[in-house]
């Protein structure tokens, strides 16, 4: 893989405001040169706070078009492809606002995972690793050093995945969307997918067919990161209202095993978050954000017919 090659992360975020920041420190621990983060009907500071990060040349901003009806997501993905982070890069890399990589492989770098795989490899497929809390609630600070426990390391048979993708490769493949490995738009032309660490994968479909393999790398989901998580998500349309689950259930990963594999990152997460909280701006919208989500969970809970 040459030094120069370029990575691109692109994400669509909805009310991240209190999580936006750890999430950029990551990604930028992880050795991605740009993010583009597609924000949509905010009613938080989360678009604000992306803008404030772009014109501190830390990240492209993008506020999503779309008409009802159509899909939010696949509408921001499509219009991210036009920007020179995305036309110039490499490799690029399609990912969810609570969704972290994470690497065994070298150095941990974005880098070391592409230098781990085939020369020819067009996609590496990551298997996503759903993470909860301890039964303690998570409280002020970075949420991936408080929710440690993750879904154990076989029996899941149909694991979803996130890809890095090589990016001349993505007019073969069909429209952008998060779930990979990709299925392919020509099937004449071969797509060389493999998982973490060179192993060959690709059966024609479009998920796995085996359990999930966390061996090199793992793409760890805090999909509720706290009890305000879902009441707050679920009012705001990014998470469907649940079937009958009792909350705790979402929270708790109680049958889960300790997992520490990010821990290796929380060096140089520290320093760029330090560095993003310097900015008086950004310091004050991220809690601006923190002081709404809290008052909305309040208000949810209160009132959840109305939300």
């Amino acid at each position: 893989m040459p030094q120069t090659d370029i990575f691109t992360v692109i994400t669509t975020m909805k009310n991240e405001g209190p999580f936006l920041l750890e999430w950029v420190a990551h990604h930028k621990a992880l050795g991605f040169d740009h993010l583009v983060i597609c924000t949509n009907d905010c009613e938080d500071t989360t678009t604000e706070m992306v803008v404030r990060l772009q014109k501190l040349g830390l990240v492209r901003a993008h506020e999503t078009r779309y008409r009802p009806g159509q899909s939010i997501q696949r509408r921001a993905l499509r219009q991210a492809m036009t920007y020179d982070e995305v036309q110039r890069a490499d490799w690029i890399y399609l990912c969810g606002a609570d969704e972290f990589l994470a690497t065994r492989l070298g150095d941990g770098s974005v880098r070391a995972l592409v230098a781990a795989a085939s020369p020819d490899v067009d996609a590496i497929s990551v298997s996503l690793r759903p993470i909860g809390r301890t039964g303690k609630d998570a409280g002020e600070g970075p949420i991936t050093g408080q929710v440690t426990l993750a879904d154990a390391t076989s029996g899941l048979q149909h694991q979803t995945q996130r890809s890095l993708v090589r990016a001349t490769r993505l007019p073969h493949l069909l429209p952008p969307g998060l779930a990979a490995p990709p299925p392919q738009a020509d099937p004449s032309r071969d797509i060389r997918v493999e998982l973490p660490g060179g192993i060959a994968f690709r059966d024609g479909s479009a998920q796995p067919q085996g359990p999930a393999d966390y061996r090199h790398a793992q793409v760890n989901h805090y999909a509720i990161r706290s009890p305000d998580g879902l009441p707050v998500k679920t009012a705001s349309g990014t998470e469907k209202r649940h079937h009958g689950t009792d909350v705790d259930d979402r929270l708790d990963n109680r049958d889960g095993e300790a997992c520490d594999l990010i821990r290796r990152y929380d060096e140089e997460v520290d320093l760029w978050l330090g560095l993003l909280l310097e900015d008086r701006r950004l310091n004050t919208l991220h809690q601006r954000a923190i002081r709404w989500h809290r008052t909305r969970a309040v208000d949810v809970r209160a009132n959840p017919e109305a939300a």
